[in-house]
């Protein structure tokens, strides 16, 4: 829209390029991702993620830096999976994530995979690969508490409903993933 970028006069000599729309204007999921010590998968697309970083207001850059930080400081995922029931409790916080997350793609999948063979999203970014990519990180790191509670042997009524929609949500998005980059003609990630 601006290939000239945008000079904001008082703010920056120099002008400021951005990609374009994006979810970069968004704190609150990437506050959970730093808060869960969430891992995002060393990919080209989790650096467009860390490009759109510098998108947010600065005192959001720093508090969402501060959280990152003292999140790994206190080891707060090695924490929450020292016993099953704050194991438990931090599956059910890693489900919200996933239910944000699974709902983006829904409506990502709704109104514009099926209304566009674009492939990439408004923020330049592979539409189809990009938001798996990140709800593919959240489902893995549920995988592996789940299997945890499990050998610890918990038998519980939320456990085994998150287990049952994390299974289910991750086979029908790498089938969604696969028919919606054929179509494309972009390599599924």
């Amino acid at each position: 829209m601006f290939p000239n970028g945008v000079l904001y006069e008082g703010v920056s000599p120099e002008r400021l390029y951005f990609r374009g729309e994006s979810g970069a204007n968004d704190s609150m999921v990437p506050l959970t991702d730093n808060l869960l010590q969430i891992r995002m998968p060393d990919t080209p697309l989790t650096e467009i993620l860390r490009d759109f970083r510098k998108y947010r207001p600065g005192n959001h850059r720093e508090f969402l830096e501060w959280v990152h930080h003292r999140a790994e400081h206190l080891g707060v995922q090695e924490w929450c999976l020292k016993d099953a029931e704050s194991a438990e409790k931090y599956l059910l916080c890693l489900d919200q994530v996933r239910e944000f997350r699974w709902r983006h793609w829904c409506f990502t999948r709704e109104y514009i995979l099926k209304k566009t063979a674009h492939p990439t999203a408004t923020g330049g970014s592979p539409i189809v690969t990009w938001l798996p990519n990140q709800l593919n990180a959240v489902l893995a790191l549920m995988a592996e508490v789940i299997a945890r509670l499990g050998a610890w042997n918990v038998k519980s009524k939320a456990v085994e409903r998150v287990r049952e929609v994390a299974e289910k949500q991750a086979e029908r998005l790498a089938k969604e993933v696969a028919k919606y980059s054929a179509k494309r003609g972009v390599p599924p990630k």
